[in-house]
């Protein structure tokens, strides 16, 4: 006796196996949530080997940072390459206005074999939304 599905069952079925996959494959936990990336700079505080990144432009800078975080522009053609000297070692948390660019760096971090780098999801808008605190603007260093 043959079990042989009819086209539509089989079809639905190859879909509900895939989006069983791809929710498996579960959520990146490297992006963090506003809270999660506070609590992992209060951990880090002070250590040599943590650098809060902030990718965004000069401009961006100046209205408002995460405190302790150095600028590195996204946008500045010799970014990979200023990127690609950082210590290996380093934990890296980075972020950007809502996530792009900062999603793009990790996935540099990955390519150039970094082991713990981190990225707040949606930005420094999300950490602002959150009520997370920010180092007033200022002069770029």
């Amino acid at each position: 006796m043959s079990m042989a599905m009819p086209g539509p069952a089989r079809i639905f079925l190859l879909l509900a196996v895939l989006a069983l996959l791809a929710a498996c494959r579960g959520a990146d936990d490297r992006l963090l949530e506003p809270r999660a990336a506070y609590e992992l700079i209060e951990r880090n505080r002070g250590a040599r080997d943590f650098l809060v990144l902030d990718v965004r432009t000069p401009g961006e800078f100046r209205r408002g940072y995460i405190e302790g975080a150095v600028l590195m522009n996204y946008y500045d053609p010799d970014f990979r390459e200023r990127f690609a000297v950082l210590d290996r070692s380093l934990t890296i948390l980075t972020y950007c206005h809502v996530g792009g660019r900062s999603s793009d760096v990790l996935a540099l971090a990955d390519e150039l074999g970094f082991e713990r780098v981190f990225d707040l999801r949606g930005g420094i808008v999300a950490w602002k939304s959150e009520g997370m605190p920010l180092a007033g603007g200022g002069t770029v260093p």
